[in-house]
């Protein structure tokens, strides 16, 4: 109640970011699970945005999990902030992003940097196709607004192409691209 309370106070006084609403919905593990069935031959993950980690839940044990997000959600976490072009200096063979994509500023630079480490990507994006109030992604905080056709040129400009596109699941389009 006290939390809810701050939260609308805000409101009222001042912009909210993504930050002053960020909470965990165990529904979110139906998306990770269901892009985790992507993995194909991957041996090294890093996971953009990892929140709780719930990825490494639906990964098997030999597969080399790294998350990455803006605080220490646990002891192996790397911390970097996104939005302040920061990002892990690592090589893997799949950078994994769900439910992180709709609160980078600069999405071109993010997915540069993706693009300079690693061979695959599975991501979620709610594109606007799919979810097409401004004023309702505004209220979730999200800070950039594409079509699916956009965000997959986007990607596929920094040397991607798109390899399956195979559902949706919670509002959210799942993509799987290859680096050429």
């Amino acid at each position: 109640m006290k939390n809810n309370i701050v939260i609308f106070v805000k409101k009222l006084f001042f912009k909210l970011t993504w930050k002053d609403i960020e909470y965990f919905d165990e529904t979110w593990k139906l998306r990770i699970k269901a892009m985790s069935e992507l993995i194909d031959e991957e041996q090294t993950i890093l996971d953009l945005g990892c929140g709780k980690g719930w990825l490494k839940e639906y990964i098997p044990t030999n597969i080399i999990y790294n998350g990455a997000d803006y605080i220490k959600r646990d002891e192996s976490t790397i911390v970097c902030d996104f939005n302040l072009h920061q990002f892990p200096s690592l090589k893997v063979d799949l950078c994994f992003v769900s439910g992180c994509l709709e609160y980078i500023n600069d999405v071109n630079w993010f997915i540069e940097q993706i693009s300079l480490s690693c061979k695959f990507l599975i991501i979620s994006y709610c594109t606007t196709d799919l979810f097409p109030s401004l004023k309702s992604r505004e209220k979730l905080c999200w800070v950039n607004h594409f079509s699916y056709q956009e965000i997959v040129r986007i990607i596929e400009s920094k040397g991607f192409i798109l390899m399956n596109s195979p559902f949706v699941i919670s509002g959210n389009k799942i993509m799987k691209f290859k680096k050429i």
